[in-house]
């Protein structure tokens, strides 16, 4: 048996469920804490910040990017986030905001963390380059931040304790399953 059978049949043992290549396990901060080191590993380049790290820091020094979908973004985001598309190019993403990020530090984040790292990984390098003074991933994205109870909001500043699961099998992840919405409509 190989070693990868081997933590393969370990980790279902334990109670993990597979999505897109990691494993989840049924505790939510174990479940993020693998997701986060396997995002760590697929982007070994990227800087990470966790949420106290964050919260630490001068709102007027840091941009914030909220690398998800729309309808994700309409239940919930970090005050001040700037929504954008995942699929953005890096080009196209260094050239409208190289300006707004010069001299500032851009935080990434999307909900685990996996497109935001992806998307940081792309244009870190052309954002210190044009002046922004660092570029970080946010450490389990909107569902950590969500289960440790800091604040988000719908709008420019409505306070909400609602998150987008992003799906069935990854809102496993949020802890408090009663306040996740896939629209702002419901419920």
């Amino acid at each position: 048996m190989t070693r990868r059978t081997k933590i393969l049949i370990a980790a279902l043992l334990s109670g993990a469920v597979f999505a897109g290549g990691y494993a989840m396990f049924s505790d939510r901060d174990t479940g993020l804490a693998a997701v986060h080191a396997g995002i760590s590993r697929q982007f070994s380049d990227v800087r990470h910040i966790d949420g106290n790290d964050l919260s630490s820091l001068d709102r007027k020094d840091v941009v914030l990017f909220d690398v998800r979908e729309p309808s994700e973004f309409a239940v919930s985001h970090l005050k001040n986030a700037i929504r954008i598309d995942p699929g953005i190019s890096g080009t196209d993403f260094a050239a409208k905001f190289a300006e707004a990020t010069k001299g500032k530090t851009a935080i990434f984040y999307c909900s685990v963390g996996q497109r935001s790292s992806s998307l940081a990984h792309k244009v870190q390098r052309a954002l210190l380059s044009s002046g922004a003074k660092a570029a970080y991933n946010l450490e389990g994205g909107i569902f950590k931040w969500h289960n440790e109870r800091r604040p988000l909001v719908r709008g420019a500043e409505t306070p909400t304790t609602f998150v987008h699961p992003y799906n069935g099998v990854w809102g496993r992840m949020v802890k408090d399953q009663k306040n996740t919405r896939y629209s702002i409509s419901a419920g």
